[in-house]
C-alpha cells in the first residue's frame, strides 16, 4: 500500500496473494491451505478479506496499463474479478490451476483440495494478444509455489524485456521466473526474511542463465528493504 503507489507504470502484475480467511485458517479440521503444505500464519501473513481485494484492485490498476495477473483461491477468486472488473478491467473466467496430490484431508472426510485459480484481465489494449491457455497444471513438482507455473504466465502474459511487478514477492519465485523468461523484474516484500531469500534467488537465477533466453540486464541498484 506504501511503495506501490510511488513505482510508476509496469507492463504486468503477475503475483499471488494471501488467500482468503477459510483457506487460511483451514475449514473444519483446521487443515493448512497453503500450496507449500506450510501453515500458512507462519508465514507473517494474515489474509484478504473482500475490502482488500477492492483495494489492492485498485492499486493494480493504476499500476499497469496491460495484463493483471492473480493468483487465489475458490473463494476469492469471483471478487477479485468483480473488483477488477469495477476498475475498467476486461476480467476472464478465473483459470484452473490443478497440481494434484498438493494436499491430504487428514480426517478422510471428504475431498482435498488440488485447485488454486488465476484470475486475469486486461485493458483494451491487449484485445489482438492472441489465444492463451486455458488453464495450468503441475504433474511433477509438490509443493511451494512453482516456477515453472510462474514463467509460463510471465511468458504468456508479457513480453521479452518487459517489466513485471509482483507487489506479494515472498520468497521471489516469481522474480527467478522473470529472469529466466527475460524479463525485468520489481518485487515488493514487507518480512525481511522473505525478502534477504529472494533477493538470493533472483541473484543466483542471473548467476545461471538460460542459454536459449537472453536474460534482462543485471540488477543494477541494491535492493531495498
Amino acid at each position: 500500500m506504501d511503495v506501490l503507489p510511488t513505482l510508476g507504470k509496469v507492463d504486468a502484475v503477475v503475483t499471488d496473494p494471501p488467500y482468503s480467511e477459510r483457506c487460511h485458517k483451514g475449514h473444519d479440521s483446521g487443515a493448512s491451505c497453503s500450496k507449500d503444505g506450510s501453515d500458512r500464519r507462519s508465514l507473517g501473513y494474515g489474509y484478504l478479506s473482500l475490502t482488500d481485494v477492492k483495494e489492492i484492485s485498485a492499486l493494480f490498476s493504476k499500476a499497469t496499463d496491460a495484463w493483471i495477473v492473480w493468483m487465489t483461491d475458490s473463494d476469492l477468486a469471483l471478487a477479485v474479478r468483480t473488483s477488477l472488473e469495477e476498475v475498467g478491467r476486461y476480467a476472464f473466467a478465473p483459470l484452473p490451476f490443478y497440481q494434484a496430490g498438493r494436499s491430504v484431508r487428514l480426517t478422510g472426510d471428504g475431498p482435498s483440495s488440488w485447485m488454486d485459480y488465476i484470475v486475469v484481465a486486461r485493458t483494451k489494449a491487449q484485445i489482438k494478444w492472441g489465444t492463451l491457455p486455458g488453464g495450468y497444471n503441475d504433474k511433477v513438482h509438490m509443493g511451494g509455489k512453482p516456477t515453472k507455473l510462474m514463467q509460463a504466465l510471465v511468458s504468456d502474459y508479457s513480453r521479452v524485456g518487459q517489466t513485471i511487478l509482483d507487489p506479494f514477492m515472498g520468497s521471489g519465485t516469481t522474480g527467478v521466473a522473470c529472469v529466466k523468461m527475460g524479463r525485468k523484474f520489481i518485487g515488493i516484500e514487507r518480512e525481511e526474511e522473505y525478502f534477504n531469500i529472494a533477493v538470493k534467488r533472483i541473484q543466483e537465477a542471473y548467476a545461471q542463465p538460460d542459454f536459449f533466453i537472453e536474460p534482462p540486464t543485471k540488477m543494477t541498484q541494491e535492493p531495498l528493504l
